[in-house]
């Protein structure tokens, strides 16, 4: 009798024990919005910063333009209405829609593999919104973060949303890898050879860590807890460490680390990309390869935007490859830009670049083209969506906040 009531006391604490555990792990941790709203903005990307973007991105862009205007001197080769071949503003037309749909499509082809559901149409808007961000953010850092919000307003979780933008990257990082290569082999641009390598060696080591995120997480974790704790000690009290566990732990588990709640949310989400990752490699490897190919005829669009902008203008002094090895050297820079989009710097480049193919009576008018060609004209569908997604939110959010100020 004694002895049943010890076990009886025993699996009452161990249950109480697992009990606590759960409750731990289900502490909640700063997330990202997903299907149900909580505040109406934009998921680490603050009104501050779009602002402060979008004045400098037009502060560059008018400054550019103007400097490009008043090179022009009387006399100089310009545009002529009957000399423009309007042939090539159709083949323009039919070549815009073809970025987009690329990189919609790959991430698509990502999301049919770790959630299903995914239309393409979510797709579509949020790499609208992915173009929008960058062009107000430097060093397209608000990009990524603009895609995973419009596709966890589509349903998608956000660590699956985390994967699916981080996927699409790397086959983006593979096709400028490509391009890099090839034009260290076989282009005619050898002083361009430092820049090709530079970005080579940058793009290796994000590749990398992205890599390295998927295989061995807990190096990243052993990595920031100590930045974590530091971070704590330093705030005293204001920041509270909490015990974590990897999702996949058992409850009676002991906790494996102490970590912030910003930084124990992070190391979640890395976690939950290595297991998306694991899920799509064993899904189908052939996946991937789609996802690469893509990235390249996304690439490739960008770069014949630009040949079809030279020949509509009536500029028939050079070659297709000519203007294509070119064109790879531009979207090496754009991508590391730091400016919002790149701004000034694309502008400033491609008159340097494209001078031997475009005259300077030609060049404001080329560059106008291909920047609303490749940049201003998605950003534009971008920043539709993201107002109308961030509306809804704000709609959204109205009734609760009211619903709670009546209980109050």
């Amino acid at each position: 009798m004694v002895s049943r009531d010890r076990g009886g006391r025993r699996e009452r604490t161990m249950a109480s024990a697992d009990a606590t555990a759960l409750a731990a792990r289900d502490m909640s941790w700063p997330d990202l919005p997903a299907g149900c709203p909580t505040r109406a903005g934009l998921p680490g990307v603050g009104r501050l910063k779009l602002t402060v973007g979008a004045l400098v991105f037009l502060a560059l862009t008018v400054g550019v333009f103007w400097y490009q205007f008043a090179r022009i001197q009387v006399g100089d080769a310009a545009p002529e209405w009957g000399r423009l071949h309007w042939t090539y503003l159709g083949l323009i037309l039919l070549c815009l829609p073809l970025e987009t749909l690329a990189s919609a499509l790959r991430m698509w082809v990502v999301s049919r593999a770790l959630q299903p559901d995914v239309r393409l149409w979510t797709c579509l808007k949020a790499e609208w919104v992915n173009v929008a961000m960058n062009l107000l953010t430097p060093a397209h850092s608000g990009g990524g973060p603009g895609q995973i919000y419009m596709l966890t307003r589509g349903g998608v979780r956000v660590g699956t949303a985390l994967t699916i933008s981080l996927l699409g990257f790397l086959g983006t990082m593979v096709g400028l890898l490509g391009m890099g290569l090839y034009s260290l082999i076989v282009s005619d641009l050898e002083h361009m050879g430092s820049l090709f390598m530079t970005s080579i060696v940058a793009l290796g080591a994000l590749a990398t860590a992205m890599a390295l995120a998927a295989v061995r997480p807990d190096l990243l974790r052993s990595a920031l807890g100590p930045l974590s704790r530091a971070v704590a000690r330093l705030a005293g009290g204001r920041v509270a460490l909490r015990d974590w566990w990897p999702p996949d732990a058992p409850p009676s588990t002991a906790p494996v680390d102490r970590l912030d709640p910003l930084t124990g949310r992070l190391v979640t989400l890395i976690y939950d990309y290595r297991d998306d990752v694991r899920r799509f490699l064993r899904v189908g490897k052939m996946r991937f390869v789609w996802v690469c190919l893509l990235s390249l005829v996304f690439l490739f669009s960008r770069a014949c935007l630009a040949y079809l902008s030279v020949r509509f203008l009536g500029l028939d002094g050079s070659t297709f490859r000519h203007v294509m090895e070119i064109q790879m050297a531009l979207i090496f820079l754009v991508f590391f830009a730091p400016t919002p989009g790149g701004a000034g710097i694309a502008e400033a480049a491609s008159l340097s670049l494209m001078a031997a193919v475009v005259p300077v009576g030609f060049a404001p008018y080329y560059n106008l083209l291909w920047r609303f060609a490749t940049a201003y004209l998605p950003a534009i569908a971008g920043l539709v969506c993201l107002g109308n997604a961030v509306i809804e939110n704000a709609r959204a959010l109205t009734p609760s906040r009211s619903g709670g100020d009546v209980g109050a």
